[in-house]
């Protein structure tokens, strides 16, 4: 059953950044996976505008610093052009007022440079699934000091529970991959959010997602 449920969820990327290395990685990961695929490549924002409304992919990872218009007025634009399309965000600059204009212009996430690739394909998901994982005030004006895992006071089966929640996993998956019931999933999952003192999830998998993992 989760097998279907993935192969259904399957959705098409798009990427906007003049960096080619870039692009070619962000082609590589998707096409390892079962839910994304590689919709196409634009180095700038003009080409974006035109392209990617004839694409009609499900989500476009644009980068800020572009030749010409900048990514947030590019993703102002296509959202107006395309209300349906997730746009992620990513930059090297951990800066307040361009994770408040990202928001403004419709953007569904903020992720910062160098993006981890298990970090891009949970932040994709989630946007598809109309969450967002946008890092809080702190966050953004500071980089991860990035500690171990070991430092988070949660069990290891919270750390089980809290590492299937940041690979995307729905609920059902993570009952099924460790052999627990839902409902117990749901126990841990309120433990950990008591215990790093978070409100939801996409504040917990931000935490997990600043961790080395062991």
């Amino acid at each position: 059953m989760a097998n279907v449920e993935i192969a259904h969820f399957c959705k098409r990327v798009a990427i906007v950044d003049d960096d080619e290395n870039t692009c070619l990685c962000f082609h590589d990961l998707l096409q390892s996976t079962k839910i994304f695929s590689f919709a196409g490549s634009f180095s700038d924002a003009s080409q974006a505008l035109d392209g990617i409304p004839r694409l009609q992919p499900d989500l476009a990872v644009m980068d800020i610093c572009l030749p010409g218009m900048n990514g947030i007025e590019c993703t102002r634009r296509l959202r107006h052009i395309m209300p349906n399309l997730k746009i992620i965000i990513m930059t090297g600059t951990h800066n307040a007022d361009c994770v408040d204009a990202s928001l403004q212009a419709g953007a569904a996430a903020y992720l910062f440079k160098p993006i981890i690739g298990d970090q891009l394909l949970v932040t994709l998901r989630f946007a598809a699934l109309n969450q967002t994982l946008i890092p809080d005030k702190v966050e953004y004006q500071l980089p991860s000091t990035n500690p171990k895992t070991k430092d988070l006071p949660l069990s290891p089966r919270e750390k089980e529970v809290l590492a299937g929640l940041a690979d995307g996993l729905l609920y059902k998956e993570i009952s099924q991959k460790l052999g627990i019931s839902y409902a117990m999933v749901h126990k841990h999952q309120h433990s950990i959010f008591k215990k790093l003192h978070v409100s939801n999830r996409s504040e917990a998998i931000r935490i997990w997602l600043n961790k080395c993992r062991d």
